[in-house]
């Protein structure tokens, strides 16, 4: 990740280190929860909606396990 920042010299603008900012949040929870980033992209472009939203994940998995890592 930071290998490829520093061959593209960062992001040129704020919009777009917050795009990668994003992003890289969205691929950070999707691998908790053990999701395919790629799947749960996909899922959300095609608008088919076999994946629940991450939030609901997270409240899922947080009702279960209140105190994991």
């Amino acid at each position: 990740m930071v290998q490829g920042l520093n061959i593209s010299y960062a992001a040129q603008t704020l919009e777009g280190t917050q795009a990668w900012d994003t992003f890289m949040c969205i691929v950070a929870t999707a691998h908790t929860l053990g999701i395919s980033f790629f799947e749960y992209i996909r899922d959300r472009i095609s608008q088919v909606g076999n994946i629940p939203c991450l939030a609901t994940l997270l409240y899922e998995e947080s009702a279960i396990n209140p105190f994991s890592s």
